[in-house]
């Protein structure tokens, strides 16, 4: 029976308690998550005197060392001068703002995003009171309106925000009190079974801030640091696709598990650490077996994301149709260390771009189809002569009825097939460099060739005009100087230029004289054009594909 003590301790004692570095971060914990808006809401509500709910330790002996987390997190790290390690089960983000709020220090979390905690303010002036504006905000101190929170918290704040006056003195102290004074409640968890306390927090977490299938397994792991080793293979992404999901990294893991069936979904992932588990804890040769296999499965991963970046263009996450593409393409060249001949070029290739088309990997039979290529790829990889089959043609409405905004696998694909078409500038004939703008995360942006706010005013709904068949890249400037004007508006001023065609060629747009662009009254043009794109679009598709993939009967 697990011991359940409930005590209450005042932000300040908390303070004293991090300091000592009693408090520990167990592998099964994620990162820190919050923002810096988060983290000003946060103290907003302390200050307010409202519930933030209960901090969940667990109280065990230094036996259970082993289960530390050493680094990833923004707390102190555990001092093993301490005889007893407090392991945080739930509350590791609370805590980690009360820390750092002192500190003022920056810090990353888990998605990269930088958090300046010396940029958590107090404001001095507050409408007069009113309780719907924050006291607190995420913003640069200023002067006699903002004051930074480490500033309150400092052990010499009046020398700190001596300039203040008497009034403003007074509310800052005010301040202080209630920070430092709010009550938290602490319970402490004794117990010696760390499937419970595993349990104890995959049940937390699930009522509150969402929880991931990766978080889940994570959560299993204990014969081995899981985390450590997804955040290790994350570290060696590109900028592009360094927010990549823990769950695909997972996935292809357990899909090159020799032993075992492949399967998709939280259950799937969590059954596979159970399974290695079970087994490193059983036989220590295990152990060094699944390190080896990881070791192999990262090679094969990165391997695959780079196929799919400079053989597709998928040159960010948001491009991939799927991120489970990666994880079942992993599995080829885990099996198949080279790079592929031409034969298997040639069957990746089907794949791509039927399963970012045909969406083979959502809807109903997603399961199936993920699990089928899986088995594709392990033949692919040996000698067999195999192909890949996909028996369902795709409505070319399909592209007519997906808007651009739309996560639709059909969106992604199309916008890596522009990429691969080299787009250039209208302007000078040039390439649009969108390898390096995305790089420096200023994303080229969607235009749309017939203006929304244009086809708007003629009745087209946004389903009509968001189409991808109206979409193209066009850098910032270009995009400014259309406005709303139609194209045989804007496009006049391009026209006689020497590269007019091949430009146009380049972003997929026809430009002939049936092409719809040149045609008088807009409503009419735009349904000439969209026809005559979709046709294009759907042709540029199975050109890259290598074979038929649309129906023939729209």
């Amino acid at each position: 029976m697990d011991q359940l003590v409930f005590k209450t301790l005042s932000v300040r004692q908390i303070q004293r308690r991090l300091e000592d570095r009693v408090f520990a971060i167990p592998r099964l914990q994620r990162e820190f998550v919050w923002n810096g808006r988060k983290a000003a809401e946060f103290l907003d509500s302390i200050y307010r005197g409202m519930p933030i709910g209960s901090i969940l330790v667990w109280q065990t002996g230094k036996k259970n060392g082993d289960l530390l987390r050493p680094s990833l997190h923004i707390l102190p790290p555990f001092s093993p001068q301490n005889k007893e390690i407090w392991y945080l089960v739930d509350g590791q983000q609370r805590l980690s703002v009360l820390y750092q709020s002192v500190r003022g220090e920056r810090k990353e979390n888990s998605t990269g995003q930088v958090v300046d905690f010396g940029r958590l303010s107090f404001r001095l002036d507050n409408g007069d009171g009113d309780d719907l504006v924050s006291w607190f905000s995420y913003r640069k101190p200023v002067e006699g309106q903002f004051v930074s929170v480490a500033d309150i918290l400092s052990s010499n704040w009046q020398r700190r925000l001596r300039g203040l006056s008497v009034a403003k003195m007074r509310r800052v102290k005010t301040c202080r009190d209630r920070l430092l004074g709010y009550p938290v409640p602490l319970i402490t968890m004794s117990s010696s079974d760390i499937d419970r306390v595993r349990d104890a927090f995959i049940r937390i977490n699930s009522r509150g801030m969402r929880i991931s299938s990766a978080d889940r397994a994570f959560a299993r792991a204990s014969a081995i640091d899981l985390r450590e080793k997804a955040n290790d293979l994350r570290a060696h992404l590109s900028d592009e696709f360094h927010d990549l999901d823990y769950q695909t990294i997972l996935l292809a893991f357990t899909f090159v598990t020799p032993g075992r069936e492949p399967d998709v979904g939280e259950r799937a992932l969590e059954a596979a650490v159970r399974w290695w588990e079970k087994r490193i804890k059983a036989d220590d040769v295990q152990k060094k077996r699944f390190l080896s296999l990881w070791a192999e499965s990262r090679r094969a991963f990165l391997k695959a994301l780079d196929y799919l970046h400079t053989t597709f263009d998928v040159l960010e996450k948001d491009f991939l149709p799927s991120v489970n593409m990666l994880a079942t393409l992993t599995v080829f060249f885990f099996h198949h260390r080279a790079q592929p001949n031409r034969r298997q070029r040639d069957e990746i290739r089907k794949w791509f771009w039927e399963t970012g088309v045909g969406q083979r990997y959502s809807g109903r039979g997603y399961r199936q189809n993920i699990i089928a290529d899986v088995g594709f790829f392990k033949k692919l990889a040996g000698k067999t002569i195999t192909r890949f089959k996909f028996p369902d043609l795709v409505d070319r409405s399909d592209l007519l009825r997906t808007e651009y905004t739309q996560p639709a696998a059909i969106a992604k694909a199309f916008f890596c097939l522009l990429a691969r078409r080299k787009p250039c500038f209208l302007n000078n004939g040039e390439p649009v460099p969108l390898r390096r703008e995305i790089a420096m995360a200023n994303r080229s942006e969607k235009h749309h060739i017939f203006p929304r706010a244009l086809l708007a005013q003629y009745g087209f709904r946004h389903r009509e005009y968001n189409s991808l068949c109206n979409i193209c890249f066009v850098v910032a400037e270009e995009n400014q100087s259309i406005g709303s004007r139609s194209p045989r508006s804007y496009l006049a001023d391009f026209k006689s230029r020497r590269f007019f065609t091949r430009a146009m060629k380049s972003h997929l747009i026809p430009c002939d004289k049936g092409s719809g662009l040149w045609t008088p009254g807009v409503a009419r043009a735009y349904r000439q054009f969209r026809k005559r794109r979709l046709q294009m679009i759907c042709k540029a598709f199975e050109d890259e594909a290598g074979i038929r993939l649309f129906r023939r009967n729209e």
